[in-house]
């Protein structure tokens, strides 16, 4: 027999369908993923890695230079309704300041190493493109990312990213705004002008996915204790 594959799973009497299966299976490989990035700890990932992200240095390094070529811009925007700016803000920005290594691990399934250092700073191995990159993003009040209604956002948080031997590969420009439902986000990164198609697209769904995690974390943050007996086996809260 030939056809479309249709399954339904009955468990205590009711009917799941693959849909349902496959949610439990996110939630487990979530939790499955966060277990095991909390065993290895910094040291161990940064030695399990290291050939990666030799291979990583040297694709970044291959990449035309931002000095002769320009940058170019790749944006993804969220909008959410139930938080606003501060609250997020408060929450993310405390996570970074006090090193909360869970939940900077938690938000990506991509990123293996967030060793945040008061804030300011911060040591990343993250997939960029086709594999990991080791690289330190560094916030500034000077970053030269800049949009013609940048005005609208009353927060924006600029950073430089710089491989081992300092050469700046990528910029990125964090904004954020209330609206009457909630907050606005704009994230925008920068490659060089000449980098591969991938490392656009790639980045613009790797912020989707981390911030999305990030606003469900926060959210989930405020809520009464009875709502928290709810969040995730991996620490962030589910959609309520």
């Amino acid at each position: 027999m030939t056809g479309v594959l249709a399954v339904t799973t009955t468990i205590d009497g009711i009917d799941y369908g693959h849909g349902d299966v496959r949610a439990w299976e996110l939630a487990r490989a979530r939790a499955a993923l966060a277990l095991l990035k909390e065993r290895l700890g910094d040291d161990r990932m940064r030695e399990l890695l290291a050939p990666d992200v030799q291979d990583g240095d040297r694709r970044m390094a291959a990449l035309p230079p931002a000095g002769e070529h320009g940058w170019r811009s790749a944006v993804t925007e969220l909008t959410a309704a139930g938080i606003d700016a501060e609250r997020f803000l408060d929450w993310w920005q405390g996570r970074l300041a006090g090193g909360d290594r869970r939940a900077l691990l938690a938000a990506n399934p991509e990123h293996y190493l967030a060793d945040s250092r008061g804030g300011t700073e911060v040591e990343i191995i993250e997939t960029i493109g086709s594999g990991p990159v080791r690289f330190h993003l560094a916030f500034a009040d000077d970053v030269p990312v800049t949009a013609p209604d940048q005005d609208r956002f009353p927060v924006r948080l600029g950073g430089v990213g710089r491989l081992a031997d300092g050469t700046p590969f990528l910029r990125v420009m964090h904004e954020f705004a209330d609206t009457t439902e909630g907050l606005r986000i704009r994230l925008t990164v920068q490659f060089p002008a000449g980098a591969p198609e991938d490392l656009f697209t790639g980045h613009q769904w790797h912020f989707a996915c981390e911030f999305l995690n990030w606003l469900q974390a926060a959210h989930g943050a405020g809520l009464a204790p009875a709502a928290r007996r709810n969040r995730r086996a991996d620490g962030f809260a589910e959609d309520v």
